[in-house]
């Protein structure tokens, strides 16, 4: 960058309708539903709820300077409920190098399912030592020490990324967990 010259990035997005959602299993069998926007697993925006629908239209326009780097920008359909936590019907994941293939054009997206293992992101640098010890008594036990060195990728949640590792050890006989100290 040069002296007094700012880089900046900025995205527009026009989010349209979802069509063809999954019914309710209950009674109703229509939903209330709304979309979001994150940029990694930061929500950026979300639309206004449309109520009773398998359609739903948003017809919202949303603009965002993009404070920080990121690698996925990234659309959740949401089935609001008033009474427990609302659940995720779907998502639309696309790569940062990706976007430019969908400039000014309007595209339909297949949305894909939402697992807990397919929201994780990062990468961690471990060390891991594993030792023999000969007790008093003359049994071999097996030590292992585990270091986390760093962690690259971390989501940042609400503008901040607040990081602990939780390392759990699963014997025959036992469990044992310990938690690290969390990174600020």
């Amino acid at each position: 960058e040069e002296e007094g010259l700012r880089v900046f990035q900025s995205v527009r997005i026009k989010i349209g309708e979802a069509k063809n959602l999954p019914t309710y299993p209950g009674p109703n069998k229509m939903r209330d539903c709304y979309c979001t926007v994150n940029l990694d697993q930061e929500e950026v925006f979300r639309t206004k709820i449309v109520e009773k629908s398998l359609c739903p239209f948003y017809g919202e326009d949303f603009y965002c300077e993009i404070p920080r780097s990121f690698r996925h920008l990234s659309f959740y359909i949401f089935d609001r409920d008033v009474f427990r936590r609302d659940s995720i019907i779907g998502k639309v994941a696309i790569l940062k190098e990706d976007l430019q293939k969908y400039h000014n054009r309007d595209t339909w997206f297949q949305l894909q399912h939402v697992d807990a293992d397919s929201e994780v992101q990062g990468k961690v640098h471990l060390e891991l030592r594993l030792s023999e010890v000969i007790t008093d008594t003359g049994v071999i036990c097996h030590k292992l020490a585990t270091r986390v060195l760093e962690c690259q990728g971390l989501p940042i949640v609400n503008g901040q990324c607040d990081p602990y590792a939780t390392v759990t050890l699963a014997g025959p006989y036992r469990t044992k967990e310990k938690k690290t100290k969390v990174k600020k």
